[in-house]
């Protein structure tokens, strides 16, 4: 019930009750109804839904709604054609489940061949009048009329879906749109009809001010938030709405002065947040580091809450506050590998090899019998030229755990160099097959082992390296050092 009502009023502790739930009963769909709530609460990538589908994948891809939660990624991150290839599967899966072969219809719409796209249209001109699906197969009749520039006839089509009981908010305003399109005198009254109707619920409210901001409406719509009742305007989602109104704007005094009022509850770290970018944009750094420290510590702990935050940091380009959280998100979360996989990126991008060492250390003893950790932590450490004896047993433990992987043969290889074994080095090496001794990162290890016993097959490999390469400090060291002796 909880899921459902932060749902509801859009809150993102919705993945907060739904990571409950999933540990409480952890089921293939519990998990499924969380990966589909991460593409609702996350930005693109969507790393949360993804590693969920990615860790399903081994048991549950025989389930209609796996393939559907999986379609619904790939269109979210434009990948059309696995998009329909999920929906193919969930067709099969469930052939009596009609909506299947709806969504695999409205996908084909955007095909390249005609013939599928004319049999799309076909389809979806039948379903429209089914009493169940009818006002899905519209909606997207409507999309493709827009699509097309044809909206007089996306226009015919929404006055039919406008008459259907099952009509939502959403679709009031795409028909505004049409009207706007075509220069209709009835947008301006069809407008105060829809806010006149939302008026009265927080959610509806949110979703038409959202609407008016995307169509070039900002201070109509900032005029018309202010307009409604204050038992209203104190509404969570009404809130957001205005406070996103000063952002798209611009309007950093009257965001920081909105902002600075009152008690969010349950996103008071959201109006820190929102605070701390006012002062920013404004110049006054301490102020705005302060409330930003302010908004991590209050979300602290809260997945819904950190989330949302790592989302705003990445959208305001905040590289050291992604990094922060991040840190905070794999002490609290250590099973989130997307968030992992992040940090390690991050840390990558600054170089900073310590960082990474550090993380797989905690990694490593979170999940010990997991080769790649061992495998990382042993080749940082090896980089860093710390506690070498230790790096030794890893890099020959991960290497044996994962007989054939090019990465942990690297690592080992790098470790039989470093202790004058550098003959042994390049026999692991020679194992691999020649596509993997190409990889960037065994490239470099292959070609200092090669330089190391005077082969003159080392300079391609280096050069792989250096061009294609995404090298640590201590990596482009080891470069500099076999330019300098030769």
């Amino acid at each position: 019930i909880m899921a459902a009502l932060a749902d509801l009023s859009h809150s993102p502790a919705v993945l907060d009750w739904q990571k409950r739930i999933v540990e409480t009963e952890p089921t293939a769909e519990n998990k499924l109804i969380l990966a589909a709530a991460g593409l609702r609460y996350q930005s693109p990538p969507f790393p949360l839904t993804a590693q969920i589908l990615n860790e399903l994948a081994a048991t549950a891809t025989n389930l209609a709604n796996y393939q559907v939660v999986a379609a619904s990624l790939a269109l979210s991150t434009r990948r059309l054609t696995d998009a329909e290839s999920h929906f193919e599967t969930a067709t099969r899966l469930d052939p009596t489940n009609r909506l299947f072969a709806l969504n695999l219809a409205i996908i084909r719409l955007g095909a390249s061949n005609e013939t599928k796209v004319a049999q799309s249209r076909a389809v979806l001109d039948k379903l429209r009048l089914d009493a169940n699906l009818g006002v899905s197969a519209l909606r997207a009749l409507v999309v493709d009329r827009l699509a097309h520039r044809d909206a007089a006839a996306a226009n015919d089509y929404s006055t039919q879906l406008l008459t259907n009981a099952q009509a939502t908010l959403a679709d009031q305003l795409q028909a505004l749109g049409i009207l706007r399109q075509l220069k209709s005198e009835a947008f301006t009254p069809r407008l105060q009809v829809v806010q006149r109707l939302a008026a009265t619920n927080a959610p509806a409210v949110a979703e038409v001010a959202a609407w008016m901001q995307a169509n070039d409406l900002l201070a109509d719509d900032l005029q018309w938030l202010m307009s409604l009742p204050a038992s209203m305007q104190v509404q969570q989602p009404v809130r957001l709405a205005r406070a996103n109104g000063y952002l798209q704007g611009g309007d950093w005094p009257a965001l920081r002065d909105f902002a600075s009022k009152g008690n969010w509850g349950e996103t008071e770290f959201l109006r820190l947040a929102l605070v701390s970018r006012a002062w920013s944009q404004l110049g006054v750094s301490p102020v705005a580091d302060s409330n930003w420290g302010a908004a991590v510590n209050e979300a602290d702990r809260r997945f819904g809450a950190m989330t949302t935050l790592l989302g705003l940091a990445e959208q305001w380009q905040l590289p050291r506050e992604q990094e922060k959280l991040l840190e905070r998100m794999v002490n609290s979360f250590p099973r989130e590998r997307w968030a992992q996989q992040k940090l390690e990126q991050l840390y990558f991008i600054s170089g900073n090899t310590a960082a990474l060492n550090h993380l797989y250390a905690r990694l490593f003893g979170l999940f010990p019998t997991e080769a790649n950790w061992k495998n990382n932590l042993a080749a940082t450490t090896l980089l860093l030229k710390t506690n070498l004896p230790q790096a030794y047993q890893w890099a020959a433990e991960a290497c044996a755990q994962s007989p054939g992987n090019p990465v942990e043969a690297s690592t080992y290889a790098y470790a039989l160099h470093l202790q004058g074994r550098d003959q042994d080095g390049l026999a692991v090496l020679q194992k691999l097959k020649p596509a993997q001794l190409e990889q960037p990162s065994v490239a470099l290890y292959y070609g200092i082992l090669l330089a190391a016993t005077s082969n003159d097959y080392a300079a391609p490999y280096l050069q792989i390296a250096r061009t294609k390469g995404q090298l640590l400090p201590e990596e482009k060291q080891l470069l500099e050092e076999i330019n300098q002796t030769k």
